[in-house]
């Protein structure tokens, strides 16, 4: 199938063939003739199909020009995310005569907005919040607004707009067209439908058609004290133009971007405790390729505008896997291959089975880099070095240091065998013993199992420690680390007492809820334990500092009551 038989435009079409796109992907195959037809639709689309095209390319085709108050209204997330759609929308609308694309998002002076609308608009892309200022100013009514799309619905919520969502909803017309798209279908997503969406269509990409299968998938065994290291040798292995590394919290992001430039490798960070002036500076720097080494955590790499990566490491498994397809969808883009790296310590080689039946693909085991191919390495820096170095231009502050040199009596031989041992000790890389090396017979012999209750249940560490304990007998020093994660906890116990634990806990309460109990990893091995650390893993949030919008004033109170019922015209 061709874009022209999707029954597009002429001033779109001529658009999207400016852009170079001939084939469209499968959720644009999908959703482009429903939307054309005005139904609702409920989409679930990971980063990286080309949702973007799949919504804009309709609503673009049936709007006309020349509106003073907006006919189609697309909800974002984050700033980023919402410069980079109405970016698309503007390219894709470019013939289409006086059409007009302005997003407005926090962070940007609400001044220079309110100047950008009173020009006219037909599509406003905005941000929650700050399209709720402009709704109390009354410098955007959405009286005409007949298209409504939310993207990246899941992660709206998870930022905490809901009560900005329903507030914007009701300022809309009783008849229009809605669309959410979301990457995962919680159950607050399917009760946000069910309350706005009539009768929507409904789209579920299957694994098999995400963009992984243009993606090579690979992983390293490495312990986390080695991390550093690895993903330095990563760096000159591979040698790109663009890489990303995705880390669970905002202090690794911080560690990781000063140990890469330390050694060598000029790298930015990017996280949610980041003013938004330095988070564009960030992202502008990457985009003009003034470093080629972007480092981020989930929610702040959420629709950042920047192309293909080369490779994506996962330094850091997400702590919510289906993040996972998130982050590897950053590469292998617009039909082109791409590289996905995931750094596994032994403990976590179940989660890469997990990730595999998500992904419904294979992820490929690869040994550390030998020492003989980093010697390899090295010699090709010395011999990058010296063409860049025997510059004839230098010729003449080279006779000086020369000469100067055999005066003080220096053979020539000395002289280069002194610049090859600096040369070697400044980029020469240690190869990393591989994790399976280590012999298991001082580590504990132990079983991983897992408990049906997590962070979302208010459960934490010393919880399952007291209920394992008090339901098993045994002590609670002999059970091993506790991962507390949003529904489920893993749980390290001796592995001689793994059959009775497991019929012991099956049942029991914890808070007053049952719980089940299933065997992750009966042969696990773990490291030395020196204290039990009972605060579970923290997400990296948006709810911190400003939500990526700016500081907000007080809004009016919500009105109360559901959207009237409605029927499309």
């Amino acid at each position: 199938m061709t874009f022209k038989e999707l029954a597009l435009s002429e001033e779109i079409l001529r658009g999207v063939e400016e852009k170079g796109y001939e084939t469209p992907s499968d959720i644009q195959q999908q959703a482009i003739p429903i939307l054309l037809e005005n139904h609702d639709l409920l989409a679930q689309s990971q980063t990286g199909t080309g949702k973007t095209a799949a919504f804009g390319l309709p609503i673009m085709s049936v709007l006309k020009g020349g509106s003073r108050q907006p006919q189609a209204l697309v909800l974002a997330p984050t700033r980023e995310l919402c410069m980079q759609v109405a970016n698309e929308m503007r390219s894709f609308g470019k013939y289409k005569k006086g059409l007009r694309v302005v997003s407005v998002y926090g962070g940007d002076p609400i001044s220079n907005q309110i100047r950008d609308l009173k020009g006219g608009v037909d599509v406003i892309v905005a941000t929650p919040g700050r399209l709720m200022d402009h709704l109390n100013r009354r410098t955007i009514k959405l009286d005409d607004c007949s298209h409504v799309v939310l993207d990246e619905a899941d992660e709206m919520l998870n930022m905490g707009f809901v009560d900005d969502i329903n507030e914007i909803f009701q300022n809309l017309p009783e008849e229009r067209q809605m669309v959410f798209f979301s990457a995962t279908m919680p159950k607050e997503i399917i009760k946000l439908s069910n309350e706005y969406l009539v009768n929507p269509k409904k789209i579920a990409l299957s694994n098999n058609n995400l963009t992984v299968s243009r993606i090579e998938q690979v992983f390293y065994n490495v312990e986390p004290n080695a991390k550093v290291n690895l993903v330095v040798q990563l760096l000159q292995l591979h040698k790109t133009d663009g890489t990303m590394i995705f880390c669970n919290t905002k202090r690794m992001v911080d560690e990781l971007t000063t140990e890469l430039n330390k050694a060598g490798y000029p790298a930015l960070g990017l996280h949610g405790d980041m003013k938004q002036e330095m988070r564009t500076m960030v992202m502008n720097r990457f985009k003009k390729g003034m470093v080629s080494v972007l480092i981020a955590t989930d929610v702040a790499a959420r629709g950042i505008d920047v192309d293909s990566m080369d490779v994506v490491i996962n330094y850091d498994i997400p702590q919510e896997l289906e993040y996972y397809i998130h982050r590897i969808g950053r590469t292998g883009r617009a039909g082109k291959s791409g590289l996905a790296i995931t750094l596994v310590s032994r403990r976590q080689r179940h989660s890469i089975r997990q990730i595999e039946r998500l992904s419904n693909s294979v992820i490929k085991e690869l040994p550390l880099p030998t020492k003989e191919q980093l010697n390899g390495l090295l010699v090709d820096q010395m011999a990058k070095d010296i063409r860049k170095w025997a510059d004839a231009k230098q010729s003449k502050l080279y006779s000086i240091a020369y000469e100067g040199l055999q005066e003080q009596g220096f053979t020539q031989e000395e002289i280069i065998t002194a610049f090859i041992n600096k040369s070697i000790d400044d980029n020469n890389l240690e190869a990393i013993k591989s994790s399976g090396s280590k012999t298991t017979q001082n580590m504990a012999a132990i079983s991983r199992i897992s408990i049906s209750m997590g962070s979302k249940h208010g459960v934490s560490a010393a919880h399952l420690v007291s209920a394992v304990a008090s339901a098993t007998g045994i002590d609670g020093r002999a059970i091993g680390r506790i991962a507390v994660s949003e529904n489920s906890s893993t749980v390290e116990i001796p592995r001689e007492h793994l059959t009775s634990i497991v019929d012991q806990l099956s049942g029991i309460k914890i808070k007053g809820k049952s719980i089940t109990v299933e065997v992750v990893d009966e042969f696990a091995v773990s490291e030395p334990r020196r204290n039990r650390n009972f605060s579970g893993n923290r997400k990296d949030n948006a709810k911190s500092g400003n939500r990526y919008e700016g500081n907000r004033r007080d809004r009016k109170p919500r009105r109360d009551g559901k959207p009237a019922t409605r029927r499309h015209s």
